[in-house]
């Protein structure tokens, strides 16, 4: 069975190689080889670890091409990515892609056009790296329900806040040395702003709640505002601060957020360390369960990829039912931000005299909001501010975010810290 690949970088490299070594295990789970045909690349004289006459600059050679049935794309980004792959599904094409941002902006759409065309399109590795966490929704979750998703789907930011806490580095500091490393881009925006954690959650709740949940439909916040301070504080309280995707679902209602988030430091999801991922799902009759691995990088990428295309071939092959997808099949009630409930850890500077904290907590009071327990670093007769560290019981989103409107208000404050969301 022939194959072409839309993209030649690392992944695709890696993918070539991985057919090459396991070539008899596939044969002897497929009984007929696998071959790449050709491979989509911008520059044909690029060094690559591909034999050059695979090469081609033409998509058509391999969209087009009738010996070809499966369809992997690797470049990444939503163009061409995007008009390739529906391009391919229109040719009765299976794809498989690695694609999280073509995938959570346009799943729904592709989807209906593979199942018009009477093929597939597959991505496990849009999601995870090398977890096999679609899978695992796909067929191990056919007779239960996933109720809720807790997952670090990130590996640069979960880097970064480990280097942060472990070595005490500062944000700057700690980015630099990702980037350095290779676990950061050279522009970073879509890591530690949460946005690549937006698309893959808005992958993994559509497939989960069988609905449409889009990144636009995710509150969002980044790492950027988190220091130091904030890591060594929350340790002090028991806690480790993540990047979380957390995703509900409650009668038809469907809670989705990434934000910095306060864990006890005896939950699963706290020991995830540098650059792995981990994906912790609340079932109705499993319990939970919980996927740890590589979320980027080549190799893993790839496995997840191969995973595909083995199960496209097989199917092709035998004519096998398909395991379609059962997302997208229900119109889904996104939950308001203002409504979300949880607990907040607050950080302030405030001018050091008496009746200030009488003061902030008098504003959260008339919010509704009931104090836990309250923390005051001492400090000398020189200093003129002092920083105030509150943690509260669970209120919602929108009497917190009143009550932080009304407090930066105050004559007594200093300087704004934080507002980190605990949970757990």
């Amino acid at each position: 069975m022939k194959i072409g690949l839309l993209g030649g970088g690392q992944v695709g490299q890696a993918l070539f190689k991985v057919l090459y070594s396991e070539k008899e295990t596939i044969l002897n789970i497929l009984r007929e080889p696998l071959e790449i045909k050709k491979v989509l690349v911008k520059d044909l004289n690029k060094k690559r670890e591909i034999p050059k006459d695979l090469l081609t600059t033409n998509p058509e050679e391999i969209i087009l091409d009738q010996e070809i049935q499966i369809i992997v794309e690797l470049m990444g980004g939503i163009e061409p990515a995007y008009s390739y792959i529906k391009k391919a599904l229109e040719e009765k094409k299976v794809v498989v892609t690695a694609n999280k941002e073509v995938i959570a902006l346009y799943g729904e759409e592709l989807y209906k056009i593979a199942r018009k065309k009477g093929v597939d399109i597959l991505f496990e590795a849009s999601v995870g790296g090398g977890i096999p966490i679609i899978k695992t929704i796909k067929e191990a979750m056919v007779v239960d329900k996933v109720k809720e998703i807790w997952a670090i789907l990130n590996g640069t930011t979960n880097y970064i806040l480990t280097k942060m806490e472990e070595e005490i580095k500062d944000f700057d500091e700690s980015l630099k040395k990702a980037q350095e490393l290779g676990y950061a881009e050279p522009d970073p925006t879509k890591d530690i702003s949460g946005l690549d954690t937006a698309y893959k959650l808005s992958i993994l709740s559509s497939f989960a709640y069988h609905t449409t949940i889009t990144p636009q439909c995710i509150y969002r916040e980044g790492i950027e505002n988190i220091t130091l301070r904030d890591l060594l504080y929350a340790k002090d309280l028991g806690y480790k601060i993540k990047l979380l995707a957390i995703s509900k679902e409650n009668n038809g209602e469907i809670e989705t957020r990434v934000h910095p988030t306060m864990i006890p430091i005896n939950s699963p999801l706290a020991s995830i360390r540098g650059v792995y991922n981990a994906i912790l799902l609340k079932t109705e009759k499993r319990g939970d369960i919980l996927l740890y691995g590589e979320g980027a990088g080549p190799y893993p990428t790839s496995m997840a990829l191969l995973s595909d295309i083995l199960e496209s071939a097989y199917t092709l092959l035998y004519s096998l039912p398909r395991y379609y997808s059962f997302a997208y099949l229900y119109p889904s009630k996104i939950k308001n931000w203002e409504n979300f409930f949880t607990r907040y850890y607050i950080r302030i500077w405030v001018k050091d005299q008496p009746g200030v904290l009488a003061q902030i907590a008098k504003i959260l009071g008339e919010n509704s909001i009931s104090i836990s327990s309250v923390i005051q670093k001492e400090t000398s007769e020189k200093e003129e501010k002092a920083e105030i560290v509150i943690l509260t019981h669970k209120t919602n989103e929108n009497s917190m975010q009143k009550a932080i409107s009304e407090i930066k208000k105050l004559p007594i404050l200093e300087n704004w810290g934080s507002l980190i969301r605990i949970e757990g």
